[in-house]
């Protein structure tokens, strides 16, 4: 079957391409990787009257360290993400999500930037990003905003776009002395498929006096976007690290409590549930042992 027929477009900088998205509307599609939008093309899942390519604008890929944020372009490869010095250092709780991404394949074509506007709720990065309150600069015709990843997913499939705005970069304030994070994530094969549940856990202690300072969860593939889960969070906020092994099962169930999972062909509620739960307990325990043993003198 062939593809419908579009427009197509190659703006050289991102000032062009904000400019062809605000004067072609919301029926433009933009080409970033394409990993999601060549597929629907070609089922024509989709029948835009416009592609506006971004492949030509170098400049949206980098990565960079300014005044204790992370600055990511949005077009920056999961493959490349995930081999970073500055990310593996810093943050590699991304590295190892990017690295979990698709095939080899996908990860040298899919860019971070798309993975987020295509807002699956079983997104890799998504979980990551969020534990990492990240925030997502957004550029359109009269100037740039920022929204907190958290605010940025607003339904399957959705986001806080306007139709005129492309996503310039993901903002990542770097964690404190110490931190540790991990990403767990559940697929049917042992590559190469979507999450059926997605949990990511980063903990900072507070080396004053050896507690937990901060603790996020968050999760995918359980609610209609990837979320964070406070009410499970508060538990461990400030306890000890013995306290805090010990408030694990009740945490994990928190987390569960605050998901909202369906049944489909891939898995049924009930399976993500218990899979939601046992990764939490999972990832909780080993942070906190890695945490227990860094505070040990040397």
């Amino acid at each position: 079957m062939p593809i419908h027929p579009f427009e197509y477009h190659a703006p050289r900088d991102l000032s062009e391409a904000v400019g062809l998205k605000a004067r072609l509307g919301s029926n433009a599609k933009v080409l970033a990787g394409g990993t999601d939008l060549l597929p629907a093309l070609k089922s024509r899942a989709i029948r835009p009257s416009a592609v506006i390519s971004l492949h030509a604008i170098q400049d949206l890929d980098y990565v960079v360290k300014v005044n204790g944020h992370l600055r990511v372009g949005a077009l920056a490869l999961h493959a490349d993400l995930a081999q970073n010095q500055l990310i593996k250092d810093t943050i590699p709780i991304l590295a190892q999500a990017c690295n979990l991404i698709g095939s080899w394949q996908i990860r040298n074509t899919a860019t971070i930037g798309g993975n987020l506007c295509n807002a699956s709720p079983v997104a890799d990065a998504a979980g990551p990003l969020l534990v990492l309150n990240a925030a997502v600069i957004l550029q359109g015709p009269e100037g740039s905003r920022e929204v907190t990843l958290q605010n940025f997913f607003t339904g399957p499939g959705a986001t806080d776009l306007k139709p005129d705005e492309l996503l310039k970069e993901i903002r990542i304030p770097l964690p404190g002395a110490g931190s540790a994070g991990c990403y767990l994530k559940l697929m049917r094969r042992k590559a190469l498929d979507l999450a059926l549940v997605g949990v990511a856990i980063q903990t900072e202690p507070n080396l004053a006096d050896g507690t937990l300072g901060k603790v996020a969860i968050a999760l995918g593939g359980v609610a209609p976007t990837p979320i964070r889960v406070p009410e499970a969070e508060e538990l461990l906020t400030g306890l000890s690290f013995a306290d805090a092994a010990r408030a694990v099962s009740e945490t994990a169930r928190k987390a569960v409590a605050a998901s909202n999972p369906i049944s489909d062909v891939r898995a049924s509620a009930e399976y993500r549930r218990r899979i939601t739960e046992m990764y939490v307990s999972k990832g909780l325990k080993a942070l906190l042992e890695t945490l227990d043993q860094r505070s040990i003198p040397s």
